[in-house]
């Protein structure tokens, strides 16, 4: 399940995932200032622009995307939304 991640829902969305085998996540908004926990998400993604417009560096295991593949991920997986 991809589950898509802003700052103010982000303990609700981390206890929601756990025990999701295949959980991935997509920090959005706000969201790009976390640090997603590496037990809970087989692969961390933020968008992009969100992390440039804030200015944070993102944590080597999160790869930024643009919001055309935030798309097509949402399109590839059941979603979850904490947005």
């Amino acid at each position: 399940m991809l589950y898509l991640i802003d700052k103010p829902l982000a303990d609700l969305a981390y206890r929601t995932a756990e025990g999701d085998d295949d959980a991935r996540a997509v920090l959005i908004q706000d969201g790009v200032l976390l640090d997603p926990p590496t037990e809970r998400f087989v692969e961390a993604y933020a968008v992009e622009r969100d992390a440039d417009v804030r200015g944070v560096s993102l944590p080597a295991r999160v790869e930024a995307i643009p919001y055309e593949r935030v798309v097509e991920l949402t399109l590839e997986h059941e979603v979850n939304t904490f947005v």
